[in-house]
Formats: structure tokens, C-alpha cells, sequence
């Protein structure tokens, strides 16, 4: 039985020990004695002394929860055997369980996918009805999900795209096809919620049935929200394929001849297990994760316009000499996290300002006090503001002098006068004399 939980994904792992009834195994492993407590059971705490029976396990659909009201703890199995056993990881939590598990996994496994004899309801019927719908509000929803115009029509006329109406609730739904053209599932999004849920036998999307086994590099997302967020994104050049969901239900040999795989998965636990997951099923290839830049998913990134930030100089001219020296121009937008089609445009502005430049200067050499760039000509600008008030200073200054000068002069004469015994006046100065002039006789 271990080697069968090898064999399996992890995200598949994780939740096929999740189904394991909590009462078996605690009372094998770790000898609880458990009563029945109305829904659920009930025993002493294994994480310490309790007077009353605190510890509580119930089923929960399929998986098993515990809570322990003693500490405060609760959760899966994994969450508890983590605790009891004193270890971090999902990992060496899973090889754990895989010792003490062992052949008492046998009823759980992995569950099957209902047939078409088993449903209540014919999938091809469902979806003709669904199609004489207006998909006008399917349209709308796609476009504020940010999605590529031409995209949104083409999904509409080809009849990927129809409107479901459950409930007195508006449903885009979409019809996964397998590589045959067969349909296989309806994947319904609630346009006004975020309810979701799959009619029909779960299978993966894709709209690149043909390109896939021809490709060199392909990406995988989780919902079909999120691909159709990577067509807009990468313009429709990368094909992919949706899980609708985290794990990995798909033919391994679908993507055999990828030599690179991009991983544009949710960045949560789920998403980070089914990654492990992809490394594991290749690992001759290479794989590696789509720059989210901190957001969710690729729909999050796609809205947040981030695609289309808005760079330094210094970063659009370090982008204008890598992108000079690019083979792979898909691949520099994406370690960007740019849009190509945004990236085009600053390389452009780029290449518009070096001939713009250019074009303005004359022939011969450049005088030397002349600005060089826009930058040195602020700077000298800035320079001979300065020097401005600098000589209002010193004019300022001067008159001062002056004035200072004047007043000691005055002073002096004051001083000079009073010892010679003139008469002065402290506001006017010394006094002067007057003069008498001589008459002069007249000559007879």
C-alpha cells in the first residue's frame, strides 16, 4: 500500500489519507477509546490531561476532521499527526502516515468518475438546452474578467461558451471537449457569485488538442478563467491546459513532447502540491513557474494591470539593450512580467528618443558649457539660479558695507570735532562756519 501512495500525486495523496476514518486509526495507533457523541465520536485528549472527554472527530462528507478543545487544535490528519508526532512538512508527514497506515488504507482510494449510466441527467442534452440561451451575459462576464475581446467571441462562436440558468442564477458555462471533439463535462461559474461546479465526468481543457503533442513548451492552470487569463496574457501563443482543479488528472504523455513546462497554478497549498507533482512526472524536463508577481492566480495578475507597469528610464533602457540582445522575446516579456505588446511599445519609445536625439544635434563638436541630455541642461539651469542669488547676496551685502561706512565716517567727525572744540550736532554733523566774505573797497 505504500508503494500505491508513491505512485500517486501528492495533491492525490494528501486527500485520499484525508478519507481515512480518524476513530479506526486513532484507536489502533494511539489507543484512544472513543464513544459516540451525537453526529460525531468522542475521547480524552491525546495532547494532555483533560477531566471531560475533549477531543472530537466527525465525518465531514468524505474526509475525516478532528477538534480538540483541550489545546485548541483541529483540523485533517495530516494537521494531526503533525502534532502528535512532532513534524513539519507535508512530506514527512505522508512517509508517516505511509508506516503506520500501511494495508488499513485499503478502502480508501481514489475516487472513481461516475458514468454516463449512473448521472441523472445527459450531459449533451443539457448543453443544447443551455445553448438556445442568450450568452450575452457570458460575454460580459469574460470581458470583466479582463479577457481578450476576440477570445470571448470566438469561445461564443464556436459554442465553448454557453449560458446556464439554475436556480434563478446566471452561469457561464463552459464545454470541455477531449482531443476528439467528444464532450465531456460542463465547468458552470456563477456570474454574480462565486459558486462553481462540474456536470459531467471531470476532464482537462484545452482549446490546443492539435499543438500540444508538437509543442516545445506548454503551461497548466487550474481553472479555465485562469487559461484563457495566459491566452490573453502570452497572446494566445503558449498552449496549455486547465485541471479544473489542483491535481493532475491527465495523461502524462500529453505534454511528452514539451521540453519546458510553465506552471501558471494558484500560489496556495493546493497549487504548491500539484507543482511538486509536475516536477516529479517530469523530471527530464523543465519546469518552472509563472511569475505572478505576489498575485493569486493568472486572472489576479491579468486584472491588477501590472502587465502594463509603468518602468524607470533606467529599467526601459536596461529592457532596450537585453531586448537588442533577446533570441526569445516571449521569455523576456515573461522575466519582466510585462506584456509583449507592452514591451513593444517601450522598446519603441526607446528607439524614438535615441533618433529624436540624435536628430537634434548639429554637426561638429559640442561646446563645452552646452547640456549634453535633458538632465544636464535642468542641472545647469539649477546651477546658474544659484549663482544668481549668490551675487544678490554679495550686492546685498555690499550696500551694507556702505552704509556701515558712512555711519562710522560720520561718527569720526562727531569725535574730531568735539575735541577741537566745533560745535557739531549729533544728527547733522559738524557745524560749519560761515564765512564772511571781505568787502572790497572801490577805488577812486
Amino acid at each position: 500500500m505504500a508503494n500505491y501512495f508513491r505512485r500517486l500525486p501528492m495533491s492525490v495523496c494528501i486527500e485520499t489519507y484525508k478519507q481515512v476514518n480518524l476513530v479506526e486509526f486513532l484507536t489502533e495507533h494511539y489507543g484512544l477509546k472513543f464513544k459516540k457523541s451525537g453526529s460525531g465520536y468522542v475521547a480524552g485528549s491525546p495532547f494532555g490531561a483533560d477531566k471531560k472527554p475533549s477531543f472530537f472527530v466527525r465525518q465531514m462528507g468524505n474526509r475525516w476532521l478532528f477538534k480538540d478543545f483541550s489545546s485548541g487544535l483541529g483540523g485533517s490528519i495530516i494537521d494531526l499527526v503533525g502534532h502528535l508526532e512532532q513534524l513539519s512538512g507535508v512530506g514527512a508527514i505522508l512517509r508517516r502516515l505511509e508506516q503506520l497506515a500501511g494495508g488499513h488504507c485499503t478502502s480508501v482510494a481514489v475516487e472513481e468518475k461516475p458514468s454516463e449510466t449512473r448521472r441523472g441527467y445527459d450531459v449533451d442534452q443539457l448543453y443544447h438546452r443551455f445553448r438556445g440561451q442568450d450568452p450575452d451575459v457570458c460575454r460580459r462576464y469574460l470581458m470583466s474578467r479582463g479577457i481578450d475581446t476576440h477570445l470571448v467571441e470566438t469561445l461564443i462562436a464556436d459554442g465553448e461558451v454557453v449560458h446556464n440558468c439554475y436556480q434563478g442564477k446566471s452561469y457561464c458555462c463552459f464545454a470541455v471537449r477531449d482531443g476528439s471533439e467528444s464532450l465531456q463535462c460542463l465547468d458552470n461559474h456563477e456570474i454574480d457569485g462565486s459558486g462553481k461546479f462540474v456536470l459531467g465526468s471531470k476532464r482537462v481543457y484545452s482549446r490546443d488538442w492539435q499543438e500540444l503533442p508538437h509543442a516545445s513548451e506548454a503551461f497548466i492552470t487550474e481553472g479555465i478563467i485562469d487559461y484563457l487569463s495566459m491566452k490573453t496574457l502570452e497572446e494566445k501563443k503558449i498552449p496549455g491546459i486547465a485541471l479544473l482543479g489542483n491535481q493532475l488528472i491527465f495523461d502524462p504523455d500529453l505534454l511528452s513532447g514539451c521540453t519546458r513546462i510553465i506552471s501558471a497554478l494558484d500560489e496556495d497549498r493546493g497549487g504548491t502540491a500539484a507543482f511538486v507533482d509536475l516536477v516529479n512526472w517530469y523530471p527530464d524536463k523543465e519546469v518552472t513557474q509563472y511569475p505572478l508577481r505576489n498575485y493569486k492566480d493568472p486572472n489576479e495578475l491579468l486584472q491588477s494591470g501590472s502587465r502594463f507597469r509603468r518602468l524607470s528610464p533606467e529599467e526601459k533602457l536596461s529592457l532596450y539593450r537585453t531586448f537588442q540582445r533577446s533570441d526569445n522575446r516571449s521569455e523576456l516579456a515573461r522575466e519582466w512580467g510585462l506584456d509583449r505588446s507592452h514591451m513593444y511599445a517601450i522598446v519603441r519609445d526607446v528607439e524614438e528618443m535615441v533618433i529624436s536625439g540624435l536628430s537634434s544635434r548639429r554637426p561638429g563638436r559640442r561646446p563645452m558649457d552646452q547640456p549634453q541630455t535633458m538632465p544636464d541642461a535642468w542641472q545647469q539651469i539649477d546651477d546658474l539660479k544659484e549663482q544668481n542669488r549668490n551675487l544678490s547676496l554679495e550686492r546685498d551685502e555690499t550696500i551694507c558695507r556702505e552704509e556701515f561706512l558712512k555711519l562710522r565716517l560720520k561718527w569720526s567727525e562727531l569725535e574730531a570735532a568735539e575735541l577741537g572744540g566745533e560745535p557739531f550736532d549729533e544728527k547733522t554733523g559738524v557745524l560749519k562756519k560761515k564765512q564772511i566774505k571781505k568787502k572790497r573797497k572801490r577805488k577812486r
